[in-house]
C-alpha cells in the first residue's frame, strides 16, 4: 500500500515542478492523478502555494484513517458535501486554477460553478513519467506476475485447444500470482491465425490449428501499478516465412531495447523501428511503445511524434509488430525499466 511518506514525497515533488512551470494553484480531479497524489483511489484534490486539501466521502476518511490521520501525511483531508470546493475556491478568492486536463464539458462545468478560468495542465502526468523507488518495486511485481502468466500461456496454447479455454486458464494463473486485476481490467489478448493480424483481436470459441501462430498480450496489476507483455507463439511447426518473422521481431524488439538510454528521443526509437520494417517492405501500424504505471497506457509515447525525452527510471514499453492480413500477425513486447546506462527488462521470459 502508498504509505503517507510516499504520498509525501509525491506532493512535494509535485509543488517543485509547479513553481518550475509557474503553476501556483492546481485542482486534481482524474482518479488516476489523484490516486496517485493521495495514496488512495478516491476524492479530489486542491494545490496551493500555502496548503493542500484533500476532498473525500466520510465513509473513506473513516476508513482510510490510518493513512489520513499519519502525521507524514501532507493533504488536510475535508470532508466531500455540496459545494465544498467551491466554497473552498471562493475562500481563497482564486480566479485562474490550473487543472489536470479536464474534459470540455469539465471546463464548462467549472466556468459556471466555481466561477474561474480553468487552464489545462499535464504537470502531473509528466512528474508520473518517471517512477519512485516505490512504484518501481510495484511494476517489477506486476512484471513478475505476467511472467508466470506468459509461461501458463506456453503450457497451455497447443493445436485443438479452443482459444477461449486457453485464456481462461492463463487469467487463473495470473489472478493465482497475485494480480488484483485481470490483465488490462477487461481481460488479455489471446488471437490465433489469420485474427492474429488484427491488433486488438481478442480470444474466441474457436480451436487453435497446429501450424498457426498465435499472439499472447496480457499483464498483472499490483496495487494498481501495471506490466504489459506479448509474445507470439508457434504451434506445432509453422511455415518457414511465420517462422522467420517471429525470429525477426522478436530480434528488432532486442535491438531497440539495445538502443535505449537516458537523453535518448522516444520518437527515434519508433523511427528506428520503422524504418528497418520498412527496408524488409512491411508496414508499422501503433507506436512502439508506451508507458505503464498506474495506467496500462500512459506517459512517455514512444511514437513517430513523441518529442518525449527518455529518462532514468522511466518504465514503458517496446512492442515492435507485423501484420499480414488473411495470414497472420506477429508480436513481441516488453516493460523496461531505463537506468542510468540502459535498460533492464521487467518482463525477460524467452522459450
Amino acid at each position: 500500500m502508498i504509505t503517507a511518506a510516499e504520498v509525501e514525497k509525491r506532493v512535494k515533488r509535485l509543488h517543485s515542478l509547479m513553481e518550475e512551470k509557474k503553476i501556483d494553484k492546481l485542482l486534481v480531479t482524474a482518479p488516476k492523478n489523484t490516486t496517485y497524489l493521495s495514496g488512495r483511489d478516491t476524492g479530489r484534490l486542491l494545490l496551493t502555494r500555502d496548503e493542500d486539501f484533500l476532498w473525500t466521502r466520510e465513509i473513506y476518511k473513516e476508513i482510510y484513517s490510518d493513512l489520513y490521520d499519519d502525521k507524514k501525511y501532507p493533504l488536510e483531508v475535508m470532508l466531500y458535501e455540496k459545494d465544498a470546493i467551491k466554497n473552498q475556491v471562493k475562500k481563497l478568492g482564486i480566479k485562474c486554477l490550473h487543472v489536470d486536463n479536464p474534459s470540455v464539458m469539465g471546463f464548462q462545468s467549472m466556468e459556471k460553478n466555481l466561477g474561474i478560468d480553468p487552464l489545462a495542465t499535464d504537470v502531473i502526468e509528466q512528474q508520473r513519467m518517471t517512477k519512485t523507488p516505490l512504484e518501481i518495486g510495484l511494476l517489477r511485481k506486476a512484471a513478475d506476475i505476467a511472467v508466470i502468466g506468459m509461461r501458463k500461456a506456453y503450457d497451455v496454447v497447443s493445436g485443438g485447444v479452443k482459444e477461449l479455454d486457453a485464456l481462461a486458464e492463463i487469467e487463473y494463473a495470473i489472478r493465482k500470482a497475485g494480480s488484483d486485476a485481470p490483465p488490462f481490467d477487461d481481460g488479455m489478448l489471446l488471437s490465433s491465425g489469420a485474427s492474429s493480424a488484427d491488433i486488438h483481436a481478442r480470444a474466441g470459441p474457436g480451436k487453435i490449428k497446429k501450424g498457426s501462430t498465435v499472439v499472447v498480450d496480457l499483464g498483472g496489476r499490483v496495487y494498481g501499478y501495471y506490466s504489459d507483455m506479448t509474445r507470439t507463439i508457434a504451434v506445432g511447426s509453422v511455415d518457414r516465412p511465420a517462422r522467420r518473422l517471429i525470429e525477426y521481431v522478436d530480434e528488432l524488439r532486442g535491438e531497440a531495447i539495445d538502443m535505449l538510454k537516458p537523453g535518448v528521443v522516444a520518437g527515434d526509437v519508433h523511427a528506428f523501428i520503422e524504418k528497418d520494417m520498412g527496408r524488409r517492405g512491411y508496414k508499422f501500424y501503433h507506436s512502439s511503445g508506451h508507458g505503464v504505471g498506474l495506467n496500462i497506457h500512459e506517459s512517455p509515447s514512444l511514437s513517430s511524434d513523441s518529442l518525449d525525452v527518455l529518462k532514468e527510471d522511466m518504465v514503458f514499453t517496446i512492442e515492435p509488430g507485423v501484420y499480414i492480413p488473411g495470414k497472420y500477425g506477429v508480436r513481441f513486447e516488453d516493460t523496461v525499466l531505463l537506468k542510468k546506462n540502459g535498460a533492464e527488462i521487467l518482463t525477460g521470459f524467452s522459450r
